[in-house]
């Protein structure tokens, strides 16, 4: 925890998800509320897409941040803003109008199971 799934658009050609998810979990750990370690993240490439219903020019790139209950809203949506910046910062001039999305939602912690299996000799 928590988890971080970023989806972008195919049309979106100079963008780098490796930059950004780095920027991402490097503003999560500098918010002071997660380990370093238990951050994960992902990126997914979306090819097949439609934003209304114009056929070109239009791009998006959407973040869900997951997080374990027991913080406010305030924090959460700092959160959300701190995501927006840091994926602003690495978005180079976009070649297409870009919707840049965040929303951070909870896991359920009733059902929700981690374990770190170390490798050996590691």
């Amino acid at each position: 925890m928590p988890h971080v799934t970023l989806q972008y658009t195919v049309n979106l050609a100079e963008f780098s998800p490796g930059l950004a998810l780095r920027a991402i979990n490097q503003a999560l750990v500098d918010s002071g509320h997660f380990d370093e370690a238990s951050i994960k993240s992902r990126a997914l490439r979306l090819d097949d897409y439609r934003i209304g219903v114009a056929d070109t020019g239009r791009a998006f790139i959407h973040v869900q941040l997951k997080v374990l209950p027991g913080r406010d809203d305030a924090t959460r949506k700092a959160f959300a803003e701190l995501i927006a910046a840091a994926v602003a910062s690495v978005l180079p001039d976009a070649s297409a109008s870009t919707q840049l999305c965040v929303e951070v939602d909870e896991l359920d912690a009733r059902t929700y199971t981690k374990r770190v299996i170390d490798a050996p000799n590691a």
